[in-house]
């Protein structure tokens, strides 16, 4: 039986800087082995590790959710204050695609894409 998600892997193109990237957003490194770095922030688990292609492809997805092809699309990461935090993270130098908004189905929300241009949105309930 499923009890919840366990973590979600992250290929990275760079490590170290995707760790640095994800640590900006709250995460804290957990744990490291020759595999990849386990990085946690509340109940949320990321595996980053390394692409072993020599020139891996851009991530190819639009933020926005139906223009893509199937797959996994993005990651929704559950936040307290997501005006707060944008605030923060934008002083910081991360680039988001706009302010947060509020969403007709309860959430506040604002979207950006991690180094690699992985889909990620923080979302605070309303």
């Amino acid at each position: 039986m499923i009890q919840g998600v366990d973590n979600i892997g992250i290929c990275t193109s760079d490590v170290a800087r995707s760790v640095a990237f994800y640590q900006k957003l709250g995460f804290s490194e957990a744990y490291r082995n020759e595999r990849g770095v386990m990085m946690a922030a509340g109940s949320a688990n990321l595996f980053v590790f390394a692409t072993r292609q020599s020139h891996p492809p851009p991530v190819g997805r639009e933020l926005g959710l139906f223009s893509n092809p199937p797959g996994i699309d993005h990651v929704s990461l559950a936040v307290t204050d997501v005006d707060g935090l944008y605030s923060t993270l934008k002083a910081a130098g991360v680039w988001f695609s706009g302010p947060p908004e509020d969403q007709s189905w309860g959430a506040r929300m604002v979207s950006l894409k991690d180094p690699d241009g992985n889909n990620l949105y923080l979302l605070q309930r309303l």
